[in-house]
C-alpha cells in the first residue's frame, strides 16, 4: 500500500509536470516497472507467528492513465502488480502476489482533493508458518499529496492497513 501511495503522488506528477523512469503507451497510459522490496513483522502484522519477520523481493508493474475534462477535472486510473518471493526469518520460502486498482477524481470546487474507489489485496503462501491474504475495496478522499485520507471501507479482510484518518499505516500489506 505504501508503493502505492508513492506511485500516485508520482502520477499527479506526471499530469503537471514529466517523470524521469516512466514511459507513454498509446492512449497516454503510464507504464513503471520496477524492483520491489517489502518487510513485514509480527509487531507490525499480528497474523504472522510471534517474532516473526518476512523479507520479500520480486517486480512490481503500474500502469496510470490520467485524463482532464474540459471543465479541469482530474481523474487518475491506476492498476499496480507484483509477484515475487520471500523469506522468513527462520529459512521458510514463500510467494507473493500484490494486486491494487483504483480510480479518483477531483472537482472544478476543489482541485487538491481527490475521491475515489481502490481495490487492494496481498498474499504470501509458502513452505513456512507465515501465510497472509488480506485486502479491502473502499471509498477513499485525499489531499493531492495523499498525507491525510480519509476511508469509508466497503469489504476488508486480513488485516492490511489502517483504516484510520490520516496518513496510511500498513499493518499486513506491506506494498
Amino acid at each position: 500500500m505504501q508503493r502505492f501511495v508513492v506511485l500516485l503522488i508520482a502520477s499527479i506528477a506526471v499530469s503537471v509536470g514529466s517523470t524521469s523512469q516512466a514511459a507513454a503507451a498509446d492512449g497516454g497510459a503510464t507504464i513503471d516497472t520496477f524492483p520491489v522490496t517489502f518487510t513485514v513483522t509480527s509487531a507490525q502484522c499480528g497474523h504472522l507467528p510471534p517474532t516473526t519477520t518476512v523479507n520479500g523481493s520480486g517486480t512490481e508493474k503500474s500502469v496510470t492513465t490520467t485524463r482532464t475534462d474540459q471543465n479541469g477535472v482530474m481523474t487518475i486510473e491506476n492498476s499496480t502488480h507484483a509477484q515475487g518471493t520471500a523469506t522468513d526469518d527462520h529459512g521458510n520460502t514463500y510467494v507473493f502476489n500484490y494486486s491494487n486498482s483504483s480510480r479518483m477524481s477531483n472537482t472544478v470546487a476543489h482541485q487538491d482533493r481527490f475521491s475515489g474507489a481502490m481495490t487492494d489485496a496481498f498474499s504470501l503462501s509458502g513452505n513456512g508458518p507465515a501465510q497472509l491474504h488480506n485486502g479491502f475495496v473502499a471509498g477513499f478522499t485525499t489531499d493531492a499529496a495523499f498525507f491525510s485520507v480519509t476511508w469509508t471501507v466497503r469489504m476488508s479482510h486480513g488485516d492490511p492497513i489502517s483504516f484510520a484518518a490520516g496518513p496510511v499505516k500498513s499493518h499486513c500489506d506491506p506494498l
